[in-house]
């Protein structure tokens, strides 16, 4: 019952601290084109997982306070998704 415990935990911080962490990297300007892509990948994977198991918590729970969860992370996923499209877009 630990372990369900812990990866509850994980999947609730990943959705809290996922989608605004990919949300502050997309604002972080870089210099070369390496570390841009770099970054927007990044910022893409932990905005993915985001929005994913946020629409999982929005989807199949019942409680308020789950779905509020689902939609910080879907809130702040999809900004992320876009400004990283639109900084590798803006290299070339």
């Amino acid at each position: 019952m630990k372990s369900l415990a812990y990866l509850v935990a994980f999947l609730l911080a990943l959705v809290i601290i996922g989608g605004p962490l990919a949300l502050g990297l997309t604002i972080i300007r870089t210099q070369r084109r390496r570390s841009t892509i770099t970054k927007s990948l990044v910022a893409s994977l932990l905005a993915l997982l985001s929005i994913f198991i946020g629409l999982i918590l929005i989807i199949n729970s019942g409680g308020a306070v789950s779905k509020a969860i689902g939609l910080v992370g879907l809130g702040t996923g999809i900004p992320a998704i876009l400004r990283s499209i639109r900084s590798i877009r803006d290299l070339y």
